[in-house]
């Protein structure tokens, strides 16, 4: 069975394709990157051709209301019809717990939207709604961060591991269309202010929480309730504590204790003890919410027949990279140079010395090099750069490989 994943070079969508091909499936990472673009359409009806179902792990690189809203629009209208044309089967999106609760929220009200056309198609469909990701927390913190205090309300928050969003994706993709929504989440829940003092504390971020009811969360007012699922919610496995320890981050002592469970679940209590950071937290590793399920955004400025030379074709375009983002291991076979515009890039081809390239310098790869390392050296800040490419004319701009 072919499955295609719209976003599938984000971190969700790296991590579905995978689990999806170690099941025996034609998983097909669709993004930018691969020559498939929902806004304009670009390479949609190739990639759908002969696919079951289409998994949109996709997002906007902003949180704007109305640049969610135009993104999610956009891209949705195009990817449902050209499914239509392609007869898929079931469409599944990965959307937000609490949309309703929150309408201050721009964001939140461009995936109403989203979800409303997916509801209006008659294409079968299921759509999961997740909460907060782990990976979601420092993107928390830096939004509500006045000087050097973080100032967040109580409110109760259940986030859930990316790998985990990636596994419940796989198995309802597995399934057969829910018509609905189904709501994920992890196995704890915590007050939000207390969670993100832990996590910072782990990371020996010296800012400190302020606990406040009446601080906003991305301009909304939070209820006790807003962020977390309803009780039937399927919940992932990994626990906080878990997900720190597979990042690489200190467990220290702390006090932090989970709120009851909607299930019955067993209450953790974290007990003190210290473990050894394995490793030097990798910047690439912390990846914030915009990148959770962001592309990279490819802007074409140039195209021509390469003059005196029949059958190549130069091409000039610029990359943004969202914060946090990393591309999967891949080749051009041409002949490329990368010029660092804004920001800060990491960049390695096998074989090669992992290099960190700032404004104004440069980096080159031949035809036969295997780019295995291509990611924003920021968590934060967002990155971009121009691409000089000769290549084959018709060939593919981007080869996956593995």
């Amino acid at each position: 069975m072919k499955l295609v994943v719209i976003g599938g070079s984000g971190l969700i969508g790296t991590k579905l394709v995978s689990q999806l091909r170690n099941r025996g499936y034609q998983a097909i990472a669709a993004s930018p990157s691969s020559g498939v673009n929902t806004l304009t359409g670009e390479g949609l009806a190739e990639a759908l051709k002969g696919a079951s179902v289409v998994i949109d792990v996709s997002n906007s690189r902003s949180f704007e209301g109305a640049t969610a809203l135009k993104f999610f629009e956009t891209s949705t209208r195009n990817l449902l019809a050209y499914e239509l044309a392609a007869g898929v089967g079931h469409h599944i999106a990965l959307s937000v717990v609490g949309l309703e609760r929150l309408p201050e929220y721009g964001y939140f009200r461009a995936k109403i939207a989203q979800e409303d056309l997916i509801k209006g198609s008659s294409i079968p469909y299921s759509i999961v709604r997740a909460t907060q990701f782990f990976e979601f927390l420092d993107t928390i913190a830096d939004e509500a961060t006045e000087g050097s205090t973080v100032r967040l309300a109580s409110a109760l928050i259940q986030p859930v591991a990316a790998d985990d969003v990636a596994g419940a994706l796989a198995d309802i993709a597995a399934g057969a269309p829910v018509n609905g929504v189904i709501e994920l989440a992890g196995p704890e829940t915590f007050p939000l202010d207390a969670l993100i003092r832990r996590h910072l504390a782990a990371l020996n971020d010296p800012r400190e929480i302020a606990s406040d009811p009446q601080a906003r969360y991305f301009g909304g007012k939070l209820s006790e309730r807003t962020l977390v699922p309803a009780k039937d919610a399927r919940l992932g496995a990994t626990r906080f504590e878990s997900w720190l320890s597979q990042t690489g981050r200190e467990i220290s002592s702390t006090n932090l204790k989970p709120t009851a469970g909607t299930s019955g679940r067993e209450r953790l209590v974290a007990s003190t003890k210290s473990i050894l950071v394995l490793a030097s937290l990798i910047t690439g590793a912390l990846i914030t919410a915009s990148t959770l399920m962001a592309e990279e955004t490819i802007t074409p400025l140039m195209s021509n027949d390469l003059a005196g030379v029949a059958g190549k074709e130069v091409l000039m375009y610029t990359v943004d990279f969202p914060a946090g983002f990393s591309s999967p291991v891949h080749r051009h076979n041409a002949q490329v140079s990368v010029y660092v515009l804004e920001g800060s890039v990491v960049m390695q081809v096998k074989g090669g010395k992992k290099v960190t390239l700032s404004p104004g310098q440069s980096f080159y790869e031949s035809p036969s090099d295997i780019h295995i390392v291509s990611q924003n050296a920021s968590s934060t800040k967002p990155a971009k750069f121009l691409v000089f490419l000769v290549k084959q004319k018709g060939a593919p701009l981007v080869i996956p490989e593995k």
